[in-house]
């Protein structure tokens, strides 16, 4: 097995005090530096991090102060020479390519890319964590749930603060586009009658206890139960462009093809609800500002549905906003403000 990747200490790091070569079982550390390793045996320490030709796993059986007995290609690397002042950093956890061995407590990143140089080469490029490719995707026929990663936590903690359980930051200072989450659901060609379910996203927000509780709001505009949140937000001084667009949002339905069957239903948002009776369908607060409109049909969309303008009396057009309440058709009248 290979050592795919590793948790470093931190702290736990050193250079190393002279050069060894490929057959010395023992090792030393900048004499500064002692008082930072372990104790206690045994543990890993990885020789060369940085140089994927030397890179090496050695495990240290006993220490004396700096100097380190230690056995040399652990964890099926390679045995090599080293020169003085080459990095060693204590693992404090690993994967190998068909297990794991992981800290039961730790203070430190499980998992540190940030020495890394990142060369990305389009989708089938190099990343920091792959599992398959577009043309090539790992398979799975089994029909049990799956999932390519699961995490779960649970928190009994107070304060004012909160638990991500994942949390993706992306910057730009260029042109290029940037999505911190992106996913694609796709249906290929099918034999049978295909999947009842293809959501490329699920969130969920559950009170999943009979005593469960939520807080009142308490002043803070943020708080509350949401399956999602998404804003827009922008610092004073930042500008927009003329003609470009922003909006929490972006919904685009593009079902196309003969196939699509005339007695499905298709909603560009469809909503549901059970239980308790909601306030409202939709609800509006602001702080200043307000909206300019409800709706705004610009002119691709004026003079398509649901917006229809029908000559009622003295020839003289009036739009109405079409609805469906219970395969009836209604229409609600507009007056233009002028």
């Amino acid at each position: 097995m290979t050592v795919i990747l590793y948790q470093k200490s931190l702290t736990a790091n050193s250079t190393l005090r002279y050069a060894v070569g490929a057959s010395n079982t023992t090792i030393e550390c900048e004499v500064a530096d002692a008082s930072l390793f372990p104790s206690t045996t045994p543990f890993y320490v990885v020789l060369s991090p940085n140089d994927a030709t030397k890179r090496e796993v050695v495990l240290v059986s006993a220490i004396s102060t700096q100097a380190m007995t230690v056995t040399r290609g652990s964890l099926s690397t390679t045995a090599v020479a080293h020169t003085a002042g080459e990095p060693m950093e204590v693992i404090t956890g690993y994967q190998l390519d068909g297990s794991s061995v992981l800290p039961n407590t730790t203070e430190d990143d499980i998992i540190d890319f940030s020495s890394v140089t990142y060369v990305p080469g389009g989708s089938n490029g190099a990343c920091l964590i792959r599992a398959g490719t577009y043309a090539s995707p790992l398979t799975n026929s089994s029909g049990s749930q799956s999932g390519l990663m699961r995490l779960y936590m649970e928190t009994s903690a107070d304060g004012s603060s909160y638990d991500r359980g994942i949390f993706v930051c992306l910057k730009t200072t260029g042109i290029k586009g940037i999505f911190p989450i992106a996913g694609l659901a796709e249906v290929l060609a099918q034999a049978g009658n295909g999947p009842t379910k293809v959501q490329a996203s699920q969130f969920i927000c559950h009170l999943n206890s009979a005593t469960a509780k939520l807080a009142a709001l308490g002043g803070d505009a943020t708080a509350g139960m949401y399956g999602g949140w998404f804003k827009i937000t922008a610092n004073e001084g930042a500008t927009t462009a003329s003609g470009s667009r922003a909006a929490p949002i972006w919904l685009d339905n593009q079902l196309y093809g003969s196939n699509i069957n005339a007695g499905m239903e298709e909603y560009t948002i469809f909503s549901t609800t059970g239980g308790s009776r909601p306030k409202a369908w939709a609800g509006f607060e602001t702080t200043s500002s307000g909206w300019n409109n409800l709706f705004y049909f610009d002119e691709t969309a004026y003079d398509q549905l649901p917006l229809v303008a029908a000559d009622i009396t003295a020839n003289t057009p009036t739009y109405y906003l079409l609805c469906l309440i219970n395969d009836t058709q209604y229409g609600i009248q507009l007056f233009a403000l002028e």
